[in-house]
């Protein structure tokens, strides 16, 4: 038995162009390559079947009935082949994709849907600027794995924990300082250096005890909680948002948060030891295959690199 297999698609279309013109001098002629080339591939063919193909006369060629019964499936290649050609024209005419992005609730909310969506105030972490072309129809998310491209903070020095083929971008470091409403450091004297806040109320962030990067910063929340003092723990950035500014301690938030809310200042310290978080950007190989995705990614990496309040240093 022959181990013949049909590698090219293009001697389909040479059997039925051969059958339908009635010379291979004609079929040549159609697809554009010369008489002796269209001979030898039905040669090639005939030779690997075992079986003659056509019937070649000075007038034409005709198949034969083994010629016959490739010629009906090379028919039907074609008709699958015109059934894949359109699907390809289809795709290429398709609206983007919707794009899922993955952050904290506070980077969403403060950072990634302003600066993708629009903000009325000029004042961002991200220039929008930078948006040169439309963007896909977006989505946002909490959970990363439910996202095509996720936005992820971890300790200094730490690379995000994923598995399989993922592309993994450092894109910056988020900074913190210490933050109070304007009415809370009207009413108490401010501290003086960075010891000194665990004499004041603080308002801490659940999520911040898993950063290495904000250790003085728990310590002096454990330091505090050990004396009995309270301390008032929220969720997340957007939780903590009301009590703060209604002036109920101190708390820790993005060095750009004051850009957000003018009764919310940065408190001055003469000194503060560094507190920050390393940002990264994750997507599956596979999904930045997506043009869309791809376009987005490397638009949020260059809006992160190019922002002053995330330089690494």
């Amino acid at each position: 038995m022959s181990s013949f297999r049909l590698h090219d698609w293009n001697d389909a279309r040479l059997l039925i162009a051969c059958a339908e013109c009635g010379s291979f001098a004609r079929a040549g002629a159609l697809l554009g390559i010369d008489q002796s080339t269209v001979s030898r591939r039905i040669s090639a063919l005939e030779a690997s079947t075992g079986r003659p193909l056509f019937t070649r006369r000075r007038s034409g060629a005709t198949p034969t009935p083994a010629g016959l019964a490739l010629l009906e499936r090379a028919r039907q290649m074609e008709q699958a082949a015109a059934q894949f050609e359109f699907a390809l024209r289809g795709l290429s005419t398709q609206p983007a994709a919707r794009v899922t992005v993955a952050a904290s609730e506070g980077l969403l909310t403060y950072t990634l849907i302003p600066a993708l969506l629009g903000h009325a105030k000029a004042e961002l972490p991200l220039d929008r600027r930078l948006i040169q072309a439309p963007l896909p129809d977006l989505a946002f998310t909490t959970a990363p794995d439910q996202a095509d491209i996720a936005v992820l903070a971890t300790s200094p020095g730490d690379v995000p924990a994923v598995k399989g083929a993922m592309r993994v971008r450092r894109v910056g470091t988020m900074h913190f300082i210490p933050v109070a409403a304007r009415r809370y450091l009207e009413d108490h004297p401010p501290p003086d250096n960075f010891a000194q806040l665990i004499e004041h109320p603080l308002l801490d962030i659940g999520f911040y005890r898993l950063l290495r990067g904000l250790d003085d910063w728990n310590g002096l929340i454990a330091r505090r909680c050990e004396r009995g003092a309270p301390v008032l723990v929220a969720p997340t950035t957007p939780r903590l948002h009301q009590p703060l500014l209604a002036g109920e301690g101190i708390s820790l938030l993005p060095n750009y948060a004051t850009l957000y809310e003018p009764n919310l200042l940065p408190v001055t310290l003469s000194s503060c030891p560094p507190l920050g978080a390393s940002l990264w950007l994750v997507s599956h190989e596979d999904t930045l295959r997506e043009p869309a995705v791809r376009t987005l990614y490397d638009l949020l990496a260059t809006m992160f690199l190019s922002s002053s309040w995330y330089r690494r240093n």
